[in-house]
């Protein structure tokens, strides 16, 4: 399981986020509710954040899965998702199956995808929907290939770069349904809530987001 990359004792070393906050102005709000004041900005409705990007071993770990292509560590770093679900189920009697929510990861575009061998995200959510006996949902694109967020530095050249570059090709698989959108880093929250505009647009009621860390 993790101890190809870690023996146990440095696993267990890895932080979960306590504190959980508003995807938009990052004010502590309970289980990562939007807040009132950013209820017009955000389609997101909720952010849980698993860990912290400022611990190193987390962000290198990060780092090594989505640039240096080590696919096999989607496998610690679900396992530090399920290590944080169970404390929110515990603290806050939050559970991961309740209305029965599509997984659905943040895409790539095909060349991105294509150059890298895979998508993170993809590989994160299928391992956590195993987990919980839950459906990853098919339909979410990105159509455009434009710069990655990691190379821009502030968050209006962030926002103006995420807008448009997301579709949905099959509404029918959200019509109705609850949401868990799950990506590797949360920065901004651009294009989190770019992919959340999309999947209401089509139907969905709900959009809760789950990041590994946020930048």
């Amino acid at each position: 399981m993790n101890h190809e990359y870690f023996c146990r004792p440095c696993f267990n070393s890895l932080p979960i986020k306590k504190q959980n906050e508003c995807i938009g102005c990052r004010r502590p709000t309970p289980l990562g509710k939007t807040c009132v004041f950013c209820w017009d900005s955000y389609a997101v409705d909720q952010l849980l954040i698993v860990s912290d990007f400022k611990n190193s071993a987390v962000a290198s770990t990060i780092k090594l899965f989505k640039y240096h292509f080590l696919h096999d560590l989607a496998q610690p770093l679900s396992q530090l998702s399920f290590k944080y679900l169970d404390h929110l189920a515990k603290r806050d009697h939050f559970s991961m199956v309740q209305n029965n929510p599509l997984l659905v990861p943040v895409p790539l575009h095909k060349n991105r995808e294509y150059w890298r061998g895979f998508n993170q995200a993809e590989l994160l959510a299928k391992l956590i929907a195993r987990h919980y006996r839950l459906d990853v949902g098919e339909g979410l694109v990105r159509k455009i290939d434009s710069v990655p967020q990691a190379k821009l530095e502030n968050r209006p050249e962030r926002l103006s770069n995420v807008r448009g570059l997301y579709a949905c090709t099959k509404p029918e698989v959200f019509k109705g349904r609850y949401v868990i959108l799950i990506d590797d880093v949360c920065t901004t929250g651009a294009t989190l809530n770019e992919c959340a505009c999309v999947l209401k647009d089509a139907g969905a009621v709900s959009i809760t987001t789950l990041a590994i860390a946020r930048g």
